[in-house]
């Protein structure tokens, strides 16, 4: 069975303006929202702002999210870690790297803690793997962590802008069994990449699937509306037999519960042609 999700923070009012972050006085309905609309998980989401104040950082927080889960029968599909995208762990300098490297080892620990079956790393932007220094400064960053997500059973993935050859080098590089991938298909059609280029080469690092749609010139629009192929994105995702998650990270609307019952529709759809 595919789940189907919602990253959090996407089916209630944005936080100060953002597209996407932690929704520090609504997290508690946006489960019971979620489970309305009928999605199935929810992909937890933390940022700088938030990484004092996320349930997931302290006990009692994280009893509070197993509660929740329970009681909405949302499962929880990991944590997004955008914090990372402020902080990058390929910072250049080693301070800086070093107090990001703090702050993941101890995301890894409370998602373990909490059962998630994964984090997220956004590798983009400031945090970006496209200089070979950078690839290097992850990797001592990754290696370094990753027996600890071993030991937690969580696996670290990477939502990368790297060229798909560069990519599937990369985590044949690292090769460690908790080291995988986001398929954001949004960001693939931003990127300029081609599905039939990607998937064949790193399908097998696939863990979790961002469903969003984009152009060449608008990053995310309504799912539908953009360039990104999603039959064959689909078609290869069922060629090489995924079997992870699918969590909605599209453009925000005016309504976004009706947006929400939208994406899922259209998903599920996808899912039905292409997986079942």
């Amino acid at each position: 069975m595919y789940l189907i999700g919602t990253m959090q923070g996407r089916l209630v009012p944005m936080v100060d303006g953002r597209i996407q972050a932690f929704p520090r006085d609504d997290w508690e309905r946006e489960f019971t929202l979620a489970a309305e609309v009928g999605y199935d998980t929810m992909e937890l989401t933390i940022e700088m702002a938030s990484y004092d104040i996320h349930p997931v950082s302290t006990p009692a927080g994280r009893d509070r999210i197993r509660q929740v889960s329970r009681d909405t029968g949302i499962a929880l599909a990991g944590l997004c870690c955008d914090v990372f995208m402020e902080r990058p762990l390929t910072a250049a300098a080693d301070d800086a790297r070093e107090s990001s490297a703090d702050m993941l080892v101890n995301l890894i620990r409370a998602c373990g803690e909490l059962n998630l079956p994964m984090i997220e790393i956004p590798a983009m932007g400031d945090n970006s793997l496209k200089h070979p220094a950078a690839r290097d400064r992850a990797q001592q960053v990754l290696e370094s962590a990753l027996p600890l997500a071993e030991n937690a059973a969580v696996d670290v993935i990477l939502e990368s802008d790297l060229a798909p050859a560069d990519l599937a080098a990369f985590m044949d590089q690292v090769d460690h069994p908790r080291l995988g991938i986001n398929y954001d298909t949004g960001n693939s059609t931003w990127f300029g990449f081609d599905p039939d280029d990607e998937l064949p080469r790193y399908h097998h690092h696939v863990r979790n699937i961002h469903i969003k749609d984009c152009t060449v010139k608008d990053y995310s629009v309504p799912l539908g509306q953009g360039e990104t192929r999603f039959d064959r994105v689909f078609a290869l995702l069922r060629d090489f037999e995924y079997n992870g998650d699918f969590v909605m990270q599209a453009a925000r609307q005016d309504d976004d519960l009706k947006a929400g019952r939208d994406y899922l529709a259209f998903t599920r759809k996808l899912v039905t042609r292409w997986l079942q």
